[in-house]
């Protein structure tokens, strides 16, 4: 550990301040404003979310806040319970073909969005066909070419009739693959499997997500109102078919980019709760109620920019991995954070047995100072002479400055000097997925239960693969695990592969993954978490003095 115990304090100081000070107004915890109606139902939660971001079309740009909308707003055809086993969720029951190759789903009796009418099989079937329109920009789309022609029509050499997803009727939703996949349940999770209603959901009318009259649900709650960059608010939705088990009335988000403004709403009970609040703030609760922790599948990674001197030389990439040290990085984060060296979230539970993800692979990358310089100095930039000039770019929020600062410094020992740059959010967001960032700070939650939630981003061609990067033998072994049924051999290919990203080509750079520390107003219980660890309020209830 090259970063003194004084660097650190230093580089933590005015965290450790705000802390100091907030530690001694949250004594008492945060101040309970939920009000309960005489039938035990809450009137209205109020949660603070992450800066407002992308579209809310699941067959678009499904930014942050979308998986909010989606959880509170959209039903798809099958959920996760706590342990991660696939649930019945709009679709009652399935059936798999003996050649593993055709998914029959039956969806429930009476199904019906929130303004009254008809939810069918249809309206599953237009939020995919939406999405292979090349032109629609989906995040998402390429989770759907396992469904057969899919990616022949999205690509204009195939028509969109020679697709596998029917409807014979109503109430069923056929899809056909083009070779069996062993984890194809897991990716109806996913956005671009989630129903959109066809009567408002087009391609052509492009602003239909963003507008409550249109964005309908067929979830426990509906959209009612949206004020742009400020908050949205969920109201219940009377025909969600378990609408007599939803509790809570009214859920509102509000975006907040600023730490200790969260902190300052949350103790005096204008937000009642706080989801992954960073350690700054969530220590100062520790041994009280308020203070929630989990585990997440999740990881914080720097995405090198492949396509930029100097990082597309893998030697560069490489040198200013190994310079790092994810345990100073933990240590300016907090006690949530833990360091990491894989892609794949650490806290991944394979599927197998259970085992963390971190466990099965091991180390990846290790700090070595000396193998970085030297890698540096076979790229031709002995001590960093005749580096072009460097910039690593950051979301400004959050602890992400902190860990900009750390970076700086051991970069700095590797000779090296680097711009540090925070940007919005969303224009952060943006410059990313356009390729104009140099080193770009990212971190990535499962969408669904699978170690391709990580890895699949960096097929060639996949939308998510900001940085284009394409290696053969890395493609070859994900397309060889999306056809291996077996559990075991299927996992030595994802692992396989991980190596060749992170640890041969080092196009990332892991740091750290961070367990969820949530702020919940303590008179609340009954809530929820997926194995994923999305939330659910619907069942929450006031505890009873």
């Amino acid at each position: 550990m090259r970063l003194s115990t004084e660097k650190i304090k230093k580089a933590t100081a005015v965290v450790l301040s705000v802390t100091t000070i907030f530690s001694m107004a949250a004594c008492g915890g945060g101040k309970s404003t939920v009000k309960a109606t005489d039938s035990n139902e809450i009137e209205q939660i109020v949660e603070a979310n992450q800066p407002e971001s992308g579209e809310y079309d699941p067959a678009g740009a499904a930014g942050y806040v979308y998986f909010t909308l989606q959880s509170y707003c959209l039903e798809g055809l099958i959920g996760y319970d706590a342990e991660g086993k696939i649930i019945p969720k709009s679709a009652e029951s399935w059936e798999i073909s003996e050649d593993l190759l055709t998914y029959t789903f039956h969806l429930r009796d009476g199904l019906k969005w929130s303004d009254g009418s008809a939810l069918t099989s249809a309206d599953f079937k237009n939020t995919m066909v939406r999405a292979l329109d090349p032109n629609r920009g989906s995040w998402y789309v390429d989770f759907l070419f396992v469904i057969k022609g899919a990616k022949a029509a999205f690509n204009g050499e195939g028509s969109m009739d020679d697709v596998g997803i029917e409807c014979p009727d109503d109430k069923t939703i056929k899809i056909t693959l083009e070779q069996p996949c062993s984890y194809f349940l897991d990716l109806c999770k996913l956005p671009t499997y989630m129903p959109s209603c066809s009567k408002y959901a087009t391609n052509e009318d492009a602003d239909w997500s963003m507008s409550p009259e249109t964005n309908l649900g067929n979830g426990p709650y509906h959209l009612v109102e949206r004020k742009p960059g400020e908050s949205l608010t969920f109201e219940k939705n009377p025909y969600y078919y378990d609408a007599s088990n939803v509790t809570v009335l009214k859920i509102v988000d509000r975006f907040m980019d600023d730490d200790q403004a969260k902190s300052s709403a949350y103790q005096t009970g204008e937000v009642n709760i706080v989801q992954g609040a960073p350690s700054s703030i969530a220590e100062s609760y520790e041994g009280k109620p308020d203070l929630i922790f989990r585990e997440v599948p999740q990881t914080n990674y720097i995405l090198f920019n492949i396509g930029m001197k100097p990082f597309d030389d893998v030697r560069v990439r490489q040198a200013f991995s190994l310079a790092v040290n994810r345990k100073d990085i933990a240590a300016v984060v907090g006690k949530s954070c833990e360091p990491s060296t894989t892609i794949v979230g650490k806290n991944y539970k394979s599927k197998i047995d259970g085992t963390k993800w971190s466990e099965l692979q091991g180390d990846l990358l290790s700090e070595d100072l000396a193998k970085a310089k030297e890698l540096l100095k076979e790229a031709g930039y002995e001590n960093g002479v005749g580096l072009p000039e460097l910039t690593y770019t950051y979301p400004a929020m959050s602890y992400e400055a902190d860990v900009a600062q750390v970076l700086q410094q051991e970069w700095k020992e590797l000779g090296v000097t680097v711009k540090l740059e925070a940007m919005e959010y969303e224009v952060y967001v943006n410059a990313r997925r356009n390729g104009e960032l140099m080193m770009a700070r990212a971190q990535w939650y499962a969408d669904y239960n699978d170690p391709t939630s990580w890895l699949a981003m960096f097929i060639e061609g996949n939308a998510q693969n900001d940085v284009k990067w394409t290696n053969e033998k890395y493609n070859q072994l994900m397309e060889e695990s999306d056809k291996e049924l077996d559990d075991a051999k299927r996992q030595k290919l994802l692992q396989a592969a991980e190596k060749i990203l992170v640890t041969e080509e080092t196009v990332v750079c892991p740091l750290f993954s961070n367990s969820n520390t949530d702020l919940i107003d303590p008179t609340l219980e009954n809530y929820s978490f997926d194995v994923l660890s999305y939330s659910d309020w619907s069942h929450m209830t006031k505890k009873k003095n």
